[in-house]
C-alpha cells in the first residue's frame, strides 16, 4: 500500500491536466479543512453557510463532504450527490458531472470513504482521478473541506493535509474540551497550518470572549500551539428553521444574526489570507500530502 500511496505522490506532481472549460487564473485553491473535537456543535451548517457567504463575496467555492458516517451537507443544502470521488472512474462521467451545483454558484462533493480506496486503485485509475480532481486549482479559490466529528485518524488526516484549519466549538464544558483535545493532536502531528477558532451558539460576546481567551491560553501555553480567533455565531432559532426546511440559512434568513455573524466571518477569512506560513498548496498539494498518511 505505501508503494502505491507513493506512486500517487508522484501522480500528484507530475501529471499533466486536460483540457477543461473550468479555468482560473492566479494563486491555487486555498484548501480550509473545517472541523471540531465533537459532534453537534454546528460545523457542517457553518461550512454551509461560510460557503454561502463567501460566494456573495464574489469568491468560487467548492464544499467537500469528508465525514465518512453523515452525508449531512446535503441535508444542509437541501440537494443531494449521486456521485463521489469513486465515480470518477466511470466511463462517460468527468469532474463536472461528479460535483453537484449548489446555490450561489458553490460546488459539492460527496468524498467519504472514496478517499481511502485510492492506495489500492491502478495506477491507469489513480492517474485519472488525480488528473480529474487537480482540475479544482483551474476553478477554485477556496476549498472547504466538511471533516467528521472527534479525532479519528480519518478526521485528523484531512486535518493535517489543509493548507489553513477551522476549529467550531461552543461554549459548553465538553465541547471546548474536545475542541483543546483536537488542537493537542495537531500540535502531536506537527501540523503548520495556521489554526482559527470559531464559538458558535454563544449567547453574548463577553461568553464567546471566554472561550477564545481560554482556549488560546492553554494551548499555548501547554501546547505550543497558536489558535487565533476568527469569530463568534450567536444562537439563533432561525439555523433550527433553515435546517428544518433544508435551505441553507443565509437564503432563508439572510438578516438573522447569525447570519450577520458568518458574512463576518467570511470577510475576516478573506482578509487573513496572506497570514499563512506558505501559499496555497491548492489540491494536488492538499492529495500529496494527504497520502503521506493512508499510504
Amino acid at each position: 500500500m505505501s508503494d502505491q500511496a507513493e506512486r500517487l505522490r508522484q501522480m500528484t506532481q507530475n501529471s499533466s491536466i486536460p483540457k477543461s472549460p473550468i479555468i482560473k487564473q492566479g494563486p491555487k485553491s486555498r484548501v480550509i479543512t473545517v472541523t471540531s473535537g465533537k459532534g453537534g456543535v454546528g460545523k457542517t451548517n457553518f461550512t454551509v453557510n461560510l460557503a454561502l457567504a463567501l460566494a456573495a463575496f464574489g469568491q468560487k467555492v467548492l464544499v467537500i463532504d469528508a465525514d465518512f458516517g453523515m452525508a449531512n451537507v446535503e441535508v444542509v443544502l437541501g440537494c443531494s450527490s449521486s456521485y463521489n470521488v469513486l465515480n470518477l472512474l466511470e466511463d462517460g462521467l468527468s469532474l463536472t458531472d461528479v460535483v453537484t451545483e449548489g446555490p450561489r454558484g458553490i460546488k459539492f462533493m460527496a468524498g467519504g470513504s472514496g478517499m481511502y480506496h485510492l492506495a489500492n486503485m491502478s495506477d491507469i485509475h489513480l492517474q485519472h482521478i488525480v488528473s480529474q480532481i487537480s482540475l479544482f486549482d483551474n476553478w477554485a479559490d477556496i476549498v472547504l473541506i466538511d471533516t467528521g466529528a472527534g479525532l479519528s485518524r480519518n478526521v485528523l488526516n484531512f486535518v493535517i493535509a489543509a493548507d489553513e484549519v477551522i476549529i467550531i466549538t461552543t461554549p459548553e464544558p465538553t465541547a471546548i474540551t474536545d475542541a483543546y483535545a483536537m488542537m493537542k493532536a495537531y500540535g502531536a502531528q506537527q501540523g503548520i497550518a495556521p489554526l482559527r477558532l470559531v464559538v458558535n451558539r454563544i449567547l453574548d460576546l463577553d461568553e464567546g470572549q471566554m472561550v477564545v481567551d481560554k482556549l488560546m491560553r492553554v494551548s499555548q501555553r501547554f501546547l505550543q500551539v497558536s489558535v487565533n480567533n476568527l469569530g463568534y455565531v450567536y444562537e439563533d432559532r432561525n439555523m433550527v428553521k433553515a435546517v428544518k426546511n433544508q435551505v441553507p440559512l443565509l437564503l432563508t434568513f439572510p438578516d438573522s444574526i447569525s447570519s450577520r455573524c458568518i458574512a463576518n466571518i467570511a470577510q475576516r477569512l478573506l482578509s487573513v489570507s496572506g497570514e499563512a506560513p506558505q501559499r496555497p498548496r491548492g489540491m494536488k498539494g492538499f492529495f500529496r500530502k494527504f497520502l503521506e498518511f493512508i499510504g
